[in-house]
């Protein structure tokens, strides 16, 4: 699912929003920067100067942690994810602080999903597309009557186990950081949640993506000139949650009462995880496994083609050098080399180069992290569950041989 920004195309005679902000910041103009390739479809810049980003952590606040959970929550329980099959997804508002290099997510809000569009109408499509931007272009209209930051600071979505970046999300994480490049990313982990660890995390495309995205070229040669690999694709910042002082009032003394006191003895700490999550996560790495063994038989093919043009080239092009010195010493004219720059190269049968191939390793990548975490508390619980049931035996031989004896 594409998340899009509010297109401010003549939003000043309407209403004066967060775009005066971000003219006034970055001196770029929304759908003025943005066009919108014929063949992949990729939203590229054709006007946007890529900028280092100067944030390095995220103060997050816990009203929007609270919206975030409940959103994804309320629609897992009545499964609107799995009929749409698009995931849940909003927008972040919130302020920069270049002094501290720190990035605030104060609020949020959720998108509108997409609908099928029944109605045979060509303008159906985009007249549904406008009814969600003027619906997102109120929202922020209402926070900025509450007086709530409605400066646009990225969106969040919702994936299980963390893995679900595609090439909708690289596609609106660049379009969002070509406006503005402090703008982020959050990945909501529902599942983890659910497993008693909440899991948010912040992300943002490094500068070597955001150039390849800027060009939307993939080719293996400029993925590799720019050192571009799944690991450094991505960046990651860390959240800080920040809660009230009266929050934090009240969890010091609920931690001080003893009144309010766990059961000491409870063995719901040793419930083991999910059976379902752990096998559907080992599947989607299968899946996704299969996919990078295809696209490296593609890229083994490439490279044997792409060796054997450029041989073929180089060795025409000698015997070109060679004909034309002879016929200079002739004295007749050379020949021009045209019919060999014409002779086309071998491409890479994807259709996005190596970008589904870095996705795939990155989700991949995410996949056997939750693998392995959720292995590794199962097999802990176990053994300190073996420890515990083992005490338990010899302290009832020993109170049982202390009866006898007692007895006797």
């Amino acid at each position: 699912m594409k998340i899009t920004r509010p297109q401010f195309n003549n939003v000043f005679n309407r209403f004066e929003i967060a775009i005066a902000h971000l003219v006034q910041r970055y001196g770029v103009r929304f759908g003025a920067c943005m066009r919108k390739d014929a063949q992949s479809g990729f939203i590229m810049s054709a006007a946007v100067t890529i900028t280092a980003p100067s944030v390095k952590h995220i103060l997050l606040d816990s009203l929007v942690v609270m919206k975030i959970v409940k959103h994804v929550d309320s629609e897992l329980h009545a499964g609107i994810s799995e009929v749409s099959g698009d995931a849940c997804a909003g927008v972040l508002t919130g302020l920069v602080f270049l002094e501290d290099s720190r990035l605030e997510i104060t609020n949020c809000f959720p998108t509108v999903r997409n609908e099928p569009v029944i109605d045979d109408d060509a303008n159906a499509a985009q007249q549904y597309e406008e009814q969600k931007q003027q619906e997102m272009l109120d929202m922020l209209r209402k926070f900025r009557t509450m007086n709530i930051d409605y400066e646009i600071v990225g969106f969040y979505q919702s994936h299980q186990f963390g893995a679900g970046f595609s090439h909708d999300l690289v596609e609106s994480m660049f379009d969002y950081q070509a406006m503005g490049p402090e703008n982020v990313v959050l990945i909501y982990d529902p599942i983890k949640t659910r497993q008693g660890q909440l899991s948010i995390r912040a992300w943002r495309l490094s500068t070597a993506a955001l150039d390849l995205a800027s060009k939307n070229d993939w080719r293996p040669e400029l993925v590799k000139s720019a050192g571009l690999t799944y690991q450094n694709m991505f960046e990651e910042l860390p959240i800080i949650i920040k809660s009230s002082y009266l929050n934090n009032v009240l969890m010091s003394e609920l931690a001080l009462s003893k009144s309010y006191s766990s059961d000491k003895y409870s063995t719901r700490h040793f419930d083991l995880g999910s059976k379902k999550s752990l096998e559907k996560s080992v599947r989607a790495m299968m899946a996704n496994v299969d996919e990078l063994n295809k696209s490296i038989q593609s890229l083994t093919k490439y490279t044997i083609d792409k060796q054997r043009h450029d041989n073929m080239v180089f060795s025409l092009t000698q015997k070109r050098q060679q004909e034309n010195e002879s016929r200079l010493a002739r004295g007749d004219p050379p020949l021009p080399m045209d019919d060999i720059k014409r002779i086309k190269a071998p491409q890479l049968q994807t259709r996005n180069g190596l970008l589904d191939e870095l996705l795939a390793s990155f989700d991949t990548n995410a996949l056997a992290d939750f693998s392995k975490t959720v292995t590794s508390e199962n097999i802990t619980k176990l053994f300190i569950a073996e420890a515990v049931a083992e005490e338990k035996v010899v302290g009832t031989k020993d109170r049982t041989l202390s009866s006898v004896s007692s007895t006797r």
